[in-house]
């Protein structure tokens, strides 16, 4: 045997060693083969999720979660309990449009693992929510939004480019961010709730709930959209999703989660920073809610028009 053919065994079995005798981080996703999801999440929240090992996320903190428990839920039960491997039951594809029948990428969200990034009581998300610039050329005022995992700083991004086009200014005017509540008909925190979420133009968007009161969960419905496409491409390129792509529609809604829209995103998240500006004026939200309970009352959305608007002034809950 050649010498140069030695060095190289002994090259390949010191690599195997050193691959195989500390936890799989970020650094070490080359070495070993693990589940596609948690490959994600290290890469979307690095300076949260640092390693994987038996089965378990490993954070920067030293702790660590089950990532797959091994239970197999139904649909009905993933509503009310998720392990972190059940984050992506669904892929997030843009090409699947309009959604078909079940199709919710991304609307089962482990409370235990986005807990543990960005909060797990108000106070806990309080303290990471910064004040987002938004769309000051068309005449927005500033929202809330957490600054953890690049958050802000990624719907201060989808701010800037929106504001490079006049024609979407009636799209992004009213926008509602963070609010401490649970989603409409559930016991589950909204993710508006983590401070990831923003609903833009409530009165010219469609929710499965205000266009089918009685509907269930498993019910066959007809999906509705007329949200300009043009914004949900923005908010889509830098790691948000967008509840239009479920058959669950919710069009006025995007969350940012990287881990679910990562190809154009980058697979990386940037350490994220203070981001400052003017409080919004709560009058102008006020007014906002008086005109859409004023103007939008026919059909079967009075009466959801009615509760969103108690529940923006008052913070009771409504829906996602």
């Amino acid at each position: 045997m050649s010498s140069k053919r030695i060095a190289l065994y002994i090259l390949l079995l010191t690599t195997f060693v050193a691959c195989s005798s500390a936890p799989i981080t970020a650094n070490r996703l080359s070495c070993d083969s693990i589940p596609e999801g948690a490959q994600r999440l290290i890469a979307a929240y690095p300076d949260h999720v640092v390693g994987y090992e038996d089965n378990m996320i490993i954070f920067s903190d030293g702790s660590r979660m089950i990532y797959d428990d091994g239970k197999k839920r139904t649909i009905d039960e993933m509503h009310l309990e998720q392990d972190v491997e059940e984050i992506f039951f669904q892929e997030y594809d843009k090409g699947v449009y309009p959604p078909p029948y079940g199709y919710d990428p991304g609307r089962y969200r482990c409370a235990a693992f986005y807990g543990k990034i960005y909060g797990n009581t108000r106070e806990e998300v309080a303290q990471n929510l910064v004040y987002v610039n938004w769309c000051p050329k068309h005449g927005a005022q500033p929202v809330l939004f957490t600054k953890v995992a690049g958050a802000a700083e990624a719907l201060q991004r989808v701010s800037d480019e929106l504001d490079e086009y006049p024609e979407l200014k009636e799209w992004v005017l009213n926008a509602q961010t963070f609010n401490w509540r649970t989603i409409q008909g559930m016991k589950r925190l909204s993710p508006h709730g983590y401070g990831i979420a923003i609903d833009l133009e409530a009165y010219r968007s469609h929710y499965w709930k205000w266009t089918y009161p009685r509907a269930e969960e498993h019910a066959v419905m007809k999906y509705h959209n007329t949200f300009n496409m043009k914004v949900v491409e923005i908010f889509e390129r830098h790691g948000f999703i967008w509840g239009g792509r479920w058959y669950h529609f919710d069009t006025m809604h995007f969350e940012y989660r990287p881990e679910m829209n990562m190809p154009e995103y980058g697979i990386k998240a940037t350490t994220p920073k203070v981001i400052t500006a003017k409080k919004p004026d709560p009058k102008l939200e006020r007014r906002f809610y008086y005109k859409v309970f004023k103007e939008h009352k026919h059909g079967n959305y009075e009466e959801q028009l009615r509760a969103e608007f108690y529940s923006r002034v008052f913070k009771t809950t409504y829906h996602e």
